[in-house]
């Protein structure tokens, strides 16, 4: 069975991603989409998602951010995107500690004209929307989502704020065609997530770990069995891999392998799965509803083969975003991949 990764994460600036396919090649896939973070205020996100695609054209997806520092609207930033070859937006803005950074809610006017042409165009869009409720609770959230600042206190938006700025949203923008990253962090609530999909025809989820996401299904997996087989046609797989292995990986990750694997084990077999002290307990999807969850879903927002990049565009970017970056390790990696772009190196 064919399967494609949907979320998956540069952070080396090297440009080989070796990990990435190491990881699809042990786990049986050949296709993956790659998630730029340009909103986070690294300017090189893009760059090194379309030049990944552009070394790997049959098999690497790319999906590109928007940026913050240089002034230029939102909805020029989305058609350059899209013409230069990237395959759908991912927004990362709606992760608290983001959301707190850029102080924009995510159904805030100045995005209108930019997800009015996404809409337009049927442009796939990724968002991280919240985190685990638990996060807001000192007494809840887990060691390590506190080590890596992911407890969040009454400076940060509240939990439902996040959801009700998707309402806010989706009213404005109805067939904005949205993936909801990490299930959309409803894992808790199961009857919430459905009354979710059923307002909202365009939208779906995607089932990249959390951890706790895993945790919640296997309480009563006959339950999500039956849930994951009703909206098979809404579902999108994703791993959240990054191209760093677990002894170089300064978040000291688990292993990913481990990790994305138990992901393909829960929807193929009804099998018991332990990873890391966690037991679970598979669903066994019949094979009709892996297609659509594992393949067909994402490429009904993407096509079956990744699009072609515009490294004419690409350059034009690259130029005007140079000057917007002050740190010399990052200015000699964006004249790497421009040289790279020119058939230079």
């Amino acid at each position: 069975m064919r399967i494609v990764d949907a979320h998956t994460h540069i952070r080396d600036r090297s440009g080989e991603s070796a990990p990435l396919f190491e990881l699809a090649s042990r786990l049986g896939y050949d296709r993956f989409a790659v998630q730029s973070l340009q909103c986070t205020g690294s300017l090189l996100q893009n760059f090194l998602c379309a030049a990944l695609k552009l070394r790997h054209p049959d098999t690497v997806y790319a999906f590109g951010g928007l940026e913050y520092r240089s002034g230029l609207d939102f909805r020029t930033q989305g058609i350059r995107l899209r013409e230069a070859g990237f395959d759908g937006m991912k927004m990362l803005e709606g992760k608290p500690n983001v959301h707190k950074q850029l102080q924009t809610a995510l159904d805030d006017p100045k995005y209108d004209d930019c997800y009015s042409y996404f809409e337009e165009t049927g442009f796939p869009v990724v968002l991280h929307v919240a985190d685990p409720p638990e996060f807001w609770d000192m007494a809840r959230v887990p060691s390590w989502a506190l080590e890596r600042g992911w407890f969040y206190d009454e400076t940060h938006v509240p939990y439902e704020r996040h959801y009700e700025e998707v309402e806010g949203l989706l009213s404005k923008h109805p067939k904005l065609r949205a993936v909801f990253a990490h299930f959309f962090f409803l894992s808790g609530d199961p009857e919430r997530a459905q009354r979710f999909l059923d307002a909202h025809p365009s939208v779906f989820l995607d089932v990249t770990a959390g951890i706790e996401m895993y945790e919640n299904f296997s309480k009563d997996p006959a339950f999500w069995r039956e849930f994951f087989m009703k909206n098979a046609h809404r579902i999108v797989f994703g791993t959240d891999s990054v191209d760093t292995r677990a002894s170089d990986d300064p978040d000291g990750e688990v292993d990913l392998a481990g990790y994305a694997g138990m992901e393909i084990e829960f929807l193929k077999s009804d099998r018991d799965i332990t990873i890391y002290g966690k037991k679970l307990r598979g669903i066994g999807l019949p094979v009709s509803a892996q297609e659509r969850i594992f393949h067909k879903n994402f490429e009904s927002l993407v096509g079956e083969a990744p699009k072609r990049m515009d490294r004419a565009a690409l350059i034009a970017e690259a130029d005007r975003l140079a000057g917007y970056i002050e740190d010399e390790a990052g200015a000699a990696a964006l004249r790497e991949i421009v040289a790279f772009l020119k058939g230079e190196a």
